[in-house]
């Protein structure tokens, strides 16, 4: 938070901070503990901000009011979270601040919608689907025609392997595999060491179902180390002996784990691919955010401020996806396609600085009675067509322009000798340089566009001489 040159401001902003500090702290504590909210008096006096009386002045104090009603919304959400001593509410108008859970009529419309939406074959969710069935299947006609007991441990297997992105799959598939022959060496063990009767049997499986349960969130390999010697006590305890219950046990989970990544093989969904589709996403979804504050300093109005905040739930909404494909993308054994491991880094890198200019200047949006910087207007214009172009340009892998959001800044700087929002000029040439970066990140070399020229031109070449040998004997029989 800046603050004036003179003494009084200095000393009133790490006091706001300080007692920020303790209204989040008291926060946390009430919603961790469901107890009420309790912040102490000197702090609550602090975060009163009395425009009479106030030393902060300018962005200051706009960045003051606005720490000051986040703080609000806070406490507001923790106070409604302390339930812990109150009388239940009864249904009704007073009630109304708790949500119903839907019925599940209310939410079979929500089911067929996203199913719907789902339906296609470029969704990572419909391809989970296709290939977590197909296996299940599969695995279940294979071990039926094998002379095992206990066939459907296959596709049981294939399905607690599999997830929809290849290294988690594989993760689990290995760590089945290793947890489960653990698991058996070690029930084997026991039973020869102590040869048990059913009671003992029924002891160890209680133990190790207990086990089981309690290093599920320690490790996949240690929760299936305990599963598989509970399996092994269980049938024990029911007459099999261990000598038919382990090599099954090993058999079908090594069945089930190599159709998991087979599956992955004859019908893959990397993410790979989709990295520059998900940048566009969230470039495009950045630029309206940044034109949504800018129109706020244009026209400080509660409409544009209902789509600022719309915007920067998209913002976030979009970002959240691009860090899901990227962190999957990472750990994928393929090739980059569009962006490679750096590329997407540094471009990644370029938007983060983009969004958080465009959040310190809503931070400092100034009121409804403020006046009006109409040079953010024809900004915000510039800004988000060219990150709506630019999206479009990097989902065809061609190199960005910021010609408008140049020519829009260069127009403000004629004019800032008389603009009194230093703030917005400023994160607007922080909101430049970033895209600058941004087109830096992914923009190809002149040697990959020369290398795609000569490609071009023999593509070219050939279409002409394949043309002109179909069209050589027509032409003499004429």
């Amino acid at each position: 938070m800046s603050a004036p040159r003179r003494r009084p401001g200095r000393d009133r902003a790490p006091e706001l901070l300080d007692a920020a500090t303790d209204v989040q702290e008291a926060a946390a504590r009430s919603i961790r503990r469901g107890t009420p909210a309790e912040v102490p008096p000197g702090s609550a006096d602090v975060l009163r901000v009395d425009e009479e009386h106030e030393v902060l002045e300018g962005p200051a104090q706009q960045a003051a009011e606005r720490l000051v009603e986040l703080l609000g919304e806070a406490w507001e959400i923790a106070g409604s979270g302390s339930a812990r001593g109150k009388t239940p509410t009864p249904p009704g108008p007073a009630g109304a601040q708790f949500l119903v859970r839907p019925t599940m009529f209310r939410l079979l419309p929500v089911v067929v919608r996203a199913v719907r939406r789902e339906l296609r074959r470029d969704s990572p969710v419909f391809r989970h689907a296709v290939r977590l069935a197909a296996v299940a299947t599969l695995g279940y006609l294979i071990a039926a025609r094998l002379p095992l007991a206990h066939g459907y441990w296959a596709p049981i297997a294939s399905v607690m392997v599999m997830r929809p992105d290849f290294h988690r799959t594989y993760a689990r598939a290995v760590a089945r595999l290793a947890g489960t022959l653990a698991g058996v060496a070690l029930a084997t063990g026991m039973v020869r060491a102590v040869y048990p009767d059913a009671h003992v049997f029924g002891a160890l499986a209680v133990v190790s179902a207990g086990l089981s349960y309690t290093l599920i969130r320690t490790g996949y390999a240690y929760s299936q180390c305990f599963t598989a010697a509970y399996v092994v006590f269980l049938l024990g305890m029911g007459g099999q002996a261990w000598e038919q219950t382990v090599p099954e046990r090993v058999v079908l989970t090594l069945l089930g784990g190599a159709l998991a990544m087979l599956a992955y093989v004859v019908y893959p969904a990397w993410e790979t691919p989709r990295l520059p589709g998900r940048l566009a996403d969230w470039l495009a979804a950045n630029g309206r955010y940044a034109a949504a504050v800018l129109r706020s300093y244009a026209e400080p109005t509660r409409e544009h401020r209902a789509d600022m905040r719309k915007a920067l739930l998209e913002s976030r909404e979009a970002r959240a996806a691009w860090q899901e494909t990227y962190d999957r993308a990472r750990q994928e054994p393929v090739r980059p396609r569009g962006l490679t491991s750096r590329e997407a880094e540094e471009a990644q890198e370029a938007l983060k600085r983009f969004g958080r200019a465009a959040m310190l200047m809503e931070s400092h949006v100034p009121r409804a009675d403020s006046r009006f910087v109409p040079e953010a207007e024809r900004f915000a214009e510039a800004l988000e067509a060219d990150t709506a172009q630019a999206a479009v340009d990097v989902r065809e892998h061609r190199n960005p322009d910021w010609g408008r959001v140049e020519e829009a800044l260069h127009a403000w700087e004629g004019t800032a000798a008389g603009d009194r929002s230093p703030v917005v000029r400023r994160g607007a040439e922080l909101q430049k340089r970033a895209l600058e970066d941004l087109a830096t990140a992914v923009s190809r070399t002149p040697l990959e566009r020369d290398v795609g020229s000569a490609r071009e031109e023999q593509r070219v070449r050939a279409a002409v001489a394949a043309e002109g040998d179909g069209s050589g004997p027509a032409h003499r029989d004429g």
